[in-house]
């Protein structure tokens, strides 16, 4: 299996390494590697046709696949004409409304609401956004967390299944964030849904530091055709990277 990191992060939002950081750290381990910055609202995050011209521009030479994490709880400013030149996308859940799921004051009541509240929202932010690979699901408010499994029941699960396979993008299994759990998983894998490996890495310790997405690619025995392969054609559908399995006679790279 060509193994793939599709989900990084670099100095374009909140990452700290340089494009061509990251490009020497997937070349030293053999992978190939997607470049996936924030986009969206916050201090941090990309948000404008000027900034993601120019982050589109750093990366055009480079032998990586051109990519961005789409913050679904915020509003994407970003022309589709430009999202569309990226070689996939991904979206994100990273707060619901006013509930950051990083604020550790943030009052959760309700988690029952939160689960089906983060349902509808990526099912929302699919058919508005056609994202490609949900990163990390199941990441909840800091405060559930340690309740994930329980909260993020069969019931869930198969909902979550059902919005994949209606809107056709590939489940992250993410080695940061060691989601989606387990079970979800097995669900997904017995669907038909696909899967993308994601280190969500942010510096040269976690980037392409893929250990849990390996092993439970491994354990499941998830096939190399069940991947996302990090590349889509024109009308959407995930392809084969040209790039990798068919080598083309111009030499070019991806993305």
């Amino acid at each position: 299996m060509i193994i793939k990191d599709l989900h990084t992060h670099t100095l374009y939002s909140d990452g700290k390494l340089k494009p061509e950081e990251v490009c020497s750290i997937a070349k030293a381990k053999g992978y190939l590697v997607g470049i996936s910055d924030h986009c969206g609202e916050g201090s941090f995050q990309i948000n404008s046709d000027d900034q993601f011209r120019h982050y589109l521009q750093a990366l055009e030479r480079l032998p990586v696949f051109r990519s961005a994490e789409l913050d679904l709880g915020t509003e994407i400013r970003i022309s589709r004409q430009l999202l569309d030149e990226c070689d996939y996308l991904i979206g994100g859940v990273h707060s619901i409304g006013d509930l950051n799921f990083f604020d550790s004051q943030a009052q959760v009541t309700a988690p029952r609401a939160i689960t089906e509240q983060l349902l509808d929202l990526i099912e929302t932010k699919a058919q508005q956004h056609r994202f490609h690979i949900l990163a990390h699901p199941g990441l909840l408010p800091l405060k559930l967390r340690p309740d994930a499994e329980k909260i993020l029941d069969n019931k869930w699960s198969q909902l979550l299944v059902g919005l994949a396979l209606k809107y056709d993008f590939a489940l992250e299994i993410s080695s940061r964030w060691e989601l989606p759990g387990y079970e979800t998983i097995q669900i997904a894998l017995e669907a038909g849904v696909r899967f993308s490996l994601g280190s969500d890495g942010h510096d040269r310790g976690t980037v392409c530091l893929l250990d849990h997405s390996l092993a439970i690619v491994n354990k499941l025995g998830i096939a190399e055709e069940n991947i996302f392969p990090g590349r889509r054609s024109a009308d959407g559908e995930a392809v084969l990277d040209p790039f990798v399995e068919h080598p083309d006679p111009g030499g070019k790279h991806p993305g």
